[in-house]
């Protein structure tokens, strides 16, 4: 399979699993699992794409932000975070966070952040941070607008009553971040 499409039938997967499993009808846990072999039949009924359990496995092997995860006995298949889903529950690890989080963003969200007064986790389950900085470049960028890293004193926040948790692919999330906890603005340089 070309890199291209693998890349799209990677888009359409997160897309079915983290946003709208209801376009196929799929059957979804409260913890975002769907059946395999449901899931392969679906989207290769549906015609747009082709997919095999081997093509599956490579693209949950080799997704650069491990996005997906199957289940204990391989039968199921979830993105781990980022659900729009309401009602799914994704399983999250509540942790101590380490000292400063980052969030990637473009610079029309930053002055909406600063507006409201807080990174609000939209229409996700929660706001996600990244540990790592050149992940939330790659979050940010994502938008191909201009855009900006915020530094989160995730140590203060925690000290404060916030909570926190990383997914199974080490995103952090937690509900929102007011801005008094952001304690930099990176700016790309182009």
């Amino acid at each position: 399979m070309q890199k291209s499409n693998f890349l799209k039938l990677s888009i359409y997967l997160s897309f079915l699993l983290r946003h709208n499993p209801d376009s196929l009808h799929l059957s979804m846990d409260k913890h975002g699992f769907v059946n395999i072999e449901e899931l392969i039949n679906a989207i290769n009924k549906d015609g747009q794409y082709a997919i095999t359990k081997e093509l599956l496995d490579r693209i949950v092997a080799e997704d650069n932000k491990g996005r997906y995860r199957y289940n204990a006995d391989g039968t199921k298949v979830k993105a781990c975070q980022g659900h729009s889903i309401p009602w799914v529950e994704p399983e999250l690890k509540i942790l101590d966070p380490p000292s400063v989080l980052y969030h990637g963003t473009t610079v029309s969200a930053y002055n909406g952040i600063l507006s409201s007064g807080a990174i609000l986790k939209m229409k996700r389950h929660a706001v996600h941070l990244h540990a790592n900085l050149s992940e939330a470049w790659d979050s940010a960028r994502r938008w191909k607008k201009p855009c900006v890293v915020l530094k989160i004193d995730s140590a203060r926040m925690f000290s404060e009553g916030h909570l926190f948790c990383v997914s199974d692919n080490m995103v952090w999330l937690t509900e929102s971040v007011p801005v008094k906890y952001i304690c930099g603005v990176l700016h790309a340089i182009n």
